[in-house]
C-alpha cells in the first residue's frame, strides 16, 4: 500500500466568544460557534482534497502544534472533534498520528494562577499546570498520556524507515518567555534512549520554527543560544530533517551549510494570510525519499465554489521537489583497477613497544572503519583515483592525482567527508585545545566548515601556495595577529597531504609572523599520499630528513606538527628532479596529458 504523511500545523481553532461575552474577531476558519456548519464545511473540503488526490493510501498525520488559540477548554473541545472527524474519515489509525503542542496550546491562565498561589512553582509544576487542558484533549483524542515534562514525548516509526520525534519546544515557556527552547542534556539523554537501526533516520518535529521565511530572522522563533546549541545535536546525531510549523508560512530552508533542511507546512487555518499545509510522498526502495507537495487555499472572495485546495509549484517558492532521507551507497563498478595503498606497518623497535604499549602506537594514527574504510570505498566507487603526469608547483610533481572535488559535489558525500574530519578531532581528542582552525585550498575550506561551526572555533581560510596569482593580496595572508602568543594551537584541516612541504612553507615561510609564536599545529586531511608509514609525526622536518634522496635543501625546518588523516592512499611521485622538463618523457615530447595547477610560464626562461 502506498503511504503519504499528512503534515498540518496552526489550525487555531478560537473562541467565538471571549470570556465574559464579547465577540472574538478571529482570523482561523474554525471556532467554536454554536453554528459549526462553517467549521465542518471547511474540514469537509480538507477532507475531500485528500480523498481525491490519495485515494487507498496508508496516512500518517502529523500536527506541529497549536490546535488551539488560547488553550481554553471549550476550544479543545472543538478541537476534538474537528481532528477527530479528519482521522475517522481519512481511516488514519491512531497509532499512526503524531500530535505536537505549540505555544498557543499551553494555558497561560494556568499559569497565572498557580503564580498567584505561590510564586516560587518549580518548573515542573508550571508546565502541570499550563499544559493541563492539553494533556486531558491528548488523552481524549489518542487514548495515551501525554507528559508535559518530556523533551521527546512521542514518536512514529513510519515503513521501519523514517522515525518522527515528537519533541515539546515549549516546556520552558511562561508569562514572558515565548521563544521555543530545548534543555540540551535532557533531550540528548532521551535520544539516545530511542532504538534506530542503521537504516532508519530520525526526523525531529516540533512548532516553533528555527528560521524564517517570512521575517527577517535567522533564528526564527527560536532562543538563539539553546538553537546554536540544538544544530550541533541535531548533526552530531545525523538528524538532517526538521519539520515545523509556528510561523504561517509555507517554508523549507537550508541550514548549517545545508547539512539540516527545514520544512514549515504553514498554517492550516487562516482568514487573513495564506492557508496551506504539505503532503510528503513516501518513496522506499534501496532509498528513501519524501516527496514535498505544497497545497494552498484558493481565496474566491465570496464565490460559490470555496475552500477549494490547490497544488502548488515547488519551483516558484523556491522548495525541493523531495527529500532524500536515507540514499543507499552504490555497489563498486565490476571491474575496479587494484590501488596500492600503505596502511600502518611497525618496525622491529616499535613491534617491541607495541607488545607493552598498544595503545601507545595506536595513538599516533587514526583508523576508524567508518570512515576510513568507506572513504576508500568512494575513492572506487567515484573514480577517484586519477593517472597521469600532475604538476601543483616546480617541486610538486606526480603521476597519479586524487580528485577529491568530485566528493563535495554531492551532499551526502559533502556530508560524509565533513563528519570524518570532526571524528578524528573527536577520537584524538585535541578539540579543547585548538585556538584556531585554518581551511587549506579550496577543498581544504569547504570539508572544514562544519568543524569551525561544532567547535565555536576562530576560522581563517587560506589558499594553497600555487593558487596565490588567483587570490586577491588579502586573501592570501592569515590576517590574525598573534603577537602576544593568544593562538598557541593551529589546526589546519585539508584535502591531501603528501610529504608536507607545502605545510612547512606556510609555517616557516609565508606566514612565519604568526606561526613563530605557535606552540603546535594539527593537521588533518582526507587523503595522506606520500610514501612513509603512518605515524603523526611524519610531517616534522626531523623526519623527514631522514628520507633518503628526499631534497631538504628546498625545504624548511619545522618540528612542531601532530598529523593525522582519514585514509593512506600512496602515489607515485615524478621521479625526476629539477631537470624534469629536459629528462622526463611525457614531459618532453608531450607523451601523454600533462595537468598542471600553477602557472610554470614564470619558471621557464
Amino acid at each position: 500500500m502506498n503511504s503519504i504523511i499528512l503534515h498540518i500545523s496552526d489550525l487555531h481553532i478560537s473562541l467565538d466568544k471571549k470570556i465574559g461575552g464579547e465577540v472574538n474577531n478571529h482570523d482561523s476558519y474554525l471556532d467554536t460557534s454554536s453554528n459549526e456548519e462553517p467549521s465542518f464545511f471547511f474540514i469537509d473540503k480538507f477532507i475531500s482534497t485528500i480523498k481525491k488526490d490519495f485515494l487507498d493510501y496508508q496516512i500518517y498525520l502529523l500536527i506541529t502544534g497549536d490546535i488551539t488559540d488560547r488553550a481554553e477548554i471549550k476550544e479543545f473541545e472543538f478541537a476534538l472533534k474537528f481532528i477527530d472527524k479528519i482521522i475517522s474519515e481519512l481511516n488514519i489509525v491512531k497509532k499512526n498520528v503524531l500530535l505536537i503542542p505549540g505555544d498557543h496550546d499551553l494555558n497561560r491562565r494556568s499559569i497565572e494562577n498557580l503564580l498567584e498561589l505561590n510564586e516560587n512553582s518549580t518548573l515542573k509544576e508550571v508546565n502541570n499546570a499550563k499544559f493541563e487542558n492539553f494533556k486531558n484533549f491528548y488523552y481524549k483524542l489518542l487514548k495515551k498520556e501525554f507528559d508535559p515534562n518530556k523533551i521527546i514525548f512521542d514518536n512514529l516509526l513510519i515503513e521501519n524507515s523514517i522515525n518522527l520525534l515528537g519533541i515539546n519546544s515549549c516546556t520552558k515557556l511562561n508569562l514572558t518567555n515565548r521563544l521555543g527552547n530545548i534543555p540540551i542534556q535532557q533531550f540528548e539523554e532521551e535520544l539516545r534512549s530511542i532504538p534506530i537501526s542503521g537504516k532508519q533516520k530520525h526526523i525531529a518535529c516540533f512548532h516553533h520554527n528555527l528560521t524564517s521565511a517570512y521575517e527577517n530572522k535567522n533564528d526564527g522563533q527560536w532562543d538563539k543560544e539553546n538553537r546554536q546549541s540544538l544544530l550541533d545535536k541535531l548533526l552530531t546525531n545525523g538528524v538532517e530533517y526538521v519539520f515545523t510549523g509556528n510561523e504561517h508560512s509555507n517554508s523549507c530552508k537550508s541550514l548549517f551549510l545545508g547539512n539540516i533542511t527545514t520544512s514549515d507546512s504553514g498554517c492550516l487555518s487562516s482568514k487573513k494570510y495564506d492557508s496551506t499545509f504539505k503532503i510528503y510522498n513516501i518513496l522506499i526502495s534501496d532509498d528513501v525519499i519524501l516527496t514535498n507537495k505544497i497545497y494552498s487555499l484558493q481565496k474566491t472572495n465570496g464565490n460559490d465554489s470555496v475552500y477549494e485546495w490547490d497544488i502548488r509549484t515547488n519551483k516558484t517558492f523556491k522548495q525541493p521537489e523531495e527529500f532524500i532521507i536515507f540514499k543507499k551507497t552504490p555497489p563498486p563498478p565490476s571491474e575496479v583497477t587494484e590501488i596500492l595503498s600503505e596502511e600502518p606497518k611497525l618496525d622491529d623497535a616499535d613491534q617491541k613497544e607495541f607488545k607493552n604499549e598498544p595503545e601507545k602506537i595506536e595513538s599516533k594514527i587514526y583508523y576508524n572503519k567508518e570512515f576510513t574504510d568507506i572513504l576508500y570505498d568512494k575513492v572506487k566507487e567515484l573514480n577517484l583515483f586519477q593517472s597521469g603526469h600532475f604538476h601543483w608547483s616546480e617541486t610538486s610533481r606526480a603521476h597519479n592525482w586524487i580528485d577529491t572535488s568530485k566528493l563535495i559535489e554531492n551532499k551526502d558525500n559533502l556530508s560524509f567527508i565533513k563528519n570524518a574530519v570532526i571524528d578524528v578531532i573527536e577520537k584524538k581528542k585535541f578539540a579543547n585545545k585548538i585556538d584556531l582552525i585554518i581551511g587549506l585550498g579550496y577543498e581544504g575550506n569547504i570539508i572544514s566548515s562544519k568543524a569551525a561551526i561544532k567547535f565555536n572555533k576562530p576560522y581563517a581560510f587560506l589558499p594553497y601556495s600555487y593558487r596565490h596569482d588567483e587570490h586577491h593580496k588579502y586573501e592570501n595572508e592569515l590576517n590574525f595577529n598573534n603577537e602576544s602568543n593568544h593562538y598557541k594551537n593551529i589546526l589546519i584541516i585539508t584535502d591531501v597531504v603528501n610529504d608536507g612541504r607545502t605545510i612547512r612553507k606556510l609555517i616557516r615561510k609565508r606566514q612565519n609572523d604568526f606561526f613563530k609564536n605557535v606552540d603546535k599545529v594539527y593537521v588533518v586531511s582526507l587523503f595522506y599520499t606520500g610514501e612513509s608509514i603512518l605515524n603523526n609525526n611524519i610531517l616534522n622536518y626531523d623526519f623527514i630528513n631522514t628520507i633518503p634522496n628526499y631534497d631538504i635543501e628546498k625545504d624548511e625546518e619545522v618540528n612542531n606538527i601532530e598529523f593525522y588523516t582519514v585514509k593512506s592512499l600512496k602515489v607515485e611521485k615524478c621521479p625526476y628532479g629539477d631537470d624534469f622538463r629536459e629528462t622526463c618523457l611525457i614531459v618532453k615530447d608531450g607523451l601523454g596529458c600533462i595537468n598542471l595547477f600553477y602557472d610554470e610560464s614564470k619558471y621557464i626562461k
